[in-house]
């Protein structure tokens, strides 16, 4: 069915100001006295429209999920768990839902069933818009996240190489819509990725592409953080709280990745299976291949060849997490271990900064 079938709307939602507080989700039940105690303690008048959840797609929690609730509002909130931010402007796929709250997983799972037939990738969180508040059994805009790969491309791409190279890259993109067939978008970043290979120097690809991918969750980057500002006070040793960050990750279910560890200044991190279940059940490598990997575009097409340019992308997720860390640039990454080599799983090197 089409996105105009299924009543799908493709929109931009602006960035705003919000008053929000995270908290742990563990059932539904409990979105509306959340969204009272939030409401209830901003100060009348500042309350500028609908509230929204976030809820986030991984977390420490090995039950429920890490959620943010919001409400746009005019001025700053500084009170208790309160905080305020600018939810940055996003582009989202929405569908509402009419039925009761608690069946709005119903309306979101066909609302992601279209994403993924269109090979759409997503951030790590969905969306839900209260467009009745208060009335908690009124409507529920449910929203996908969409991660706008060519436009961060297009943006690092002329950051590092100039409009000419933008220019030359992302030529084609202007004929991808939001109902484009998969194959569609896998010839383009196929294309795009060698052109790049042409165009660009290793250290520039990795920058330019590293650059694209999905967002870290701040809320397990801040984590991170604490835990590495606290060893350097302990020690002022870089790498001794290179360390201790890597034995918080072996505690904490966030960091569910397989295997890592340090060698130098270089760290080695390997995903796990984006389908854990498929590739545990795989009757051949080939399947075992495309269980393991995260991207909707190839994870499918792997025999028909793409740049290993393009794993930068996975690259990405490390890159942000070593920098925030760390405060220090990366010097490079690198694809040890692709489904796009041959291999069976994927493994990055992050190769940190000599001065830390």
């Amino acid at each position: 069915m089409s996105m105009e079938e299924l009543g799908i709307v493709h929109k931009r939602v602006e960035a705003t100001l919000a008053a929000v507080m995270r908290f742990h989700l563990t059932k539904r039940e409990e979105i509306p006295g959340v969204l009272q105690e939030l409401a209830a303690a901003i100060p009348e008048g500042f309350i500028t429209g609908s509230p929204f959840i976030h809820i986030q797609g991984f977390s420490s929690y090995t039950e429920g999920f890490a959620a943010e609730a919001g409400f746009p509002v005019t001025q700053l909130v500084e009170r208790g768990p309160i905080r305020s931010r600018t939810v940055p402007a996003r582009e989202v796929l929405a569908l509402m839902h009419q039925g009761s709250p608690e069946t709005v997983r119903e309306t979101k799972l066909k609302l992601y069933g279209f994403a993924r037939q269109c090979t759409l990738i997503s951030d790590e969180y969905s969306r839900e818009v209260y467009v009745a508040w208060p009335d908690p059994a009124g409507p529920i805009e449910a929203q996908f996240v969409i991660h706008n790969w060519n436009r961060l491309l297009a943006a690092n791409l002329e950051r590092v190489l100039g409009i000419a190279g933008r220019e030359a890259v992302m030529q084609g993109t202007d004929a991808l819509g939001i109902e484009s067939a998969s194959a569609e978008r896998f010839a383009w970043a196929k294309g795009a990725m060698q052109c790049l290979d042409s165009q660009a120097s290793e250290v520039q690809k990795y920058d330019i592409v590293s650059s694209c991918a999905h967002f870290f969750p701040a809320e397990l980057l801040e984590k991170l953080q604490r835990v590495y500002a606290e060893a350097i006070r302990n020690s002022t040793e870089p790498l001794a709280a290179v360390d201790a960050v890597l034995a918080f990750m072996e505690t904490d279910p966030a960091w569910n990745e397989p295997e890592h560890r340090r060698d130098g200044h270089a760290i080695y991190q390997t995903k796990k299976p984006a389908d854990p279940e498929a590739f545990a059940k795989a009757l051949n490598d080939d399947e075992r291949r495309a269980a393991a990997c995260f991207c909707p575009i190839i994870r499918t097409r792997l025999k028909d060849g793409m740049p290993i340019t393009y794993c930068y992308c996975g690259a990405g997720w490390f890159r942000q997490q070593w920098e925030t860390v760390t405060g220090k640039p990366v010097a490079m990454m690198e694809v040890v271990r692709s489904v796009l080599k041959g291999d069976l799983i994927c493994e990055f090197a992050t190769h940190l900064a000599e001065e830390l």
